[in-house]
């Protein structure tokens, strides 16, 4: 693996929180602005997309994207047309990964996110790819932020404590009864095929618990103007005024492609993973799907609330009087 000049630090902002909160949706609306790029959930770069050629946003295999491919290239040294065969360079980046994803390991990355705790050989090599690999980014797309949407405060922890990183984190919180019913309906591709199962509704609550909790543990790590929380039904109800609030919290120029307060145009993008919403492009408007209120049994509502109760109370959401059929 060869390395990129080092010069500015690289702007990134991670979006941490529960799977199924907004956060793609978030983060493409964030990516249509000028100087700014939505990479997609960058944790399933070298362990999915790559291996497995899954499409960029544009629609391309990553090996025949003309942004990834080269910003692949870069960092293992594999040319384009050797990126659907020749992986070997990835195995151990894909090893360190998994690593540190090891259950007695989370704490201790997440410890590791304010720069001052020692590494190990797995934290080593992820924090050199990884610095390397957004340095390559801006060096091939141009722009001045990079949006990772990849959710997990590990992640964020990594980047956090990269010198090469001018990082910034957006905590994106939905309430868990949302969550768990999302996450209980299969997820189409545009296409109509389903590509993201349903899931148990007491994994979902306790998954909205571990991401949101490892979130506050994070928190901590890091200084306070570097960390900004977010409910995903503040910002469905006021999204453009929302996303305004985020890139002032970034220092950036607010210019947004809002067509009016809650309608934004998307074009096309370039994110290496995530769901099938990031294919969208167009007219979109963006409103707060509610329905889980009278689609949700209320059993399974108290039970949900239940299980994330001292996060529910924290999050400003309700524990009772959710209307259900």
């Amino acid at each position: 693996m060869s390395s990129a000049g080092s010069g500015t630090p690289t702007k990134v902002l991670s979006i941490v929180g529960a799977g199924r909160s907004g956060t793609t949706v978030l983060a493409a609306v964030l990516g249509e602005g000028l100087g700014r790029f939505d990479a997609g959930e960058v944790r399933w770069l070298w362990n999915r997309s790559l291996q497995e050629q899954r499409p960029c946003g544009c629609g391309l295999p990553l090996s025949r994207c003309p942004i990834w491919s080269r910003v692949i290239q870069g960092v293992l040294g594999v040319a384009p047309a050797d990126q659907t065969t020749s992986l070997a360079a990835a195995v151990d980046i894909v090893a360190a990964e998994r690593e540190l994803t090891l259950r007695h390991n989370r704490l201790r990355l997440l410890r590791s996110a304010d720069g001052r705790h020692t590494e190990w050989s797995a934290l080593r090599l992820v924090r050199a790819v990884t610095s390397d690999l957004y340095s390559r980014l801006v060096d091939v797309t141009g722009a001045g932020v990079v949006i990772d949407s990849s959710k997990r405060p590990a992640d964020a922890a990594v980047l956090a404590a990269l010198p090469s990183i001018d990082h910034y984190v957006l905590h994106l919180v939905r309430d868990p009864r949302a969550v768990v019913d999302s996450w209980g309906r299969a997820k189409p591709a545009l296409d109509g095929t389903t590509v993201m199962l349903p899931m148990r509704p007491a994994k979902i609550a306790l998954r909205w618990m571990e991401s949101n909790g490892s979130a506050e543990l994070l928190r901590r790590q890091l200084p306070h103007d570097r960390w900004l929380f977010m409910r995903y039904e503040d910002f469905a109800a006021q999204p453009r005024t929302s996303v305004e609030t985020i890139l002032g919290f970034m220092n950036e120029g607010v210019a947004t492609p809002f067509a009016n307060a809650d309608t934004v145009v998307l074009g096309g993008n370039h994110t290496v993973a995530g769901n099938p919403d990031r294919f969208r492009s167009g007219s979109v408007t963006i409103v707060s799907d509610e329905k889980w209120r009278r689609r949700m049994p209320r059993h399974r509502q108290l039970a949900t609330a239940a299980a994330s109760l001292p996060l529910l109370h924290r999050y400003g959401y309700p524990i009772t009087g959710v209307r259900s059929s």
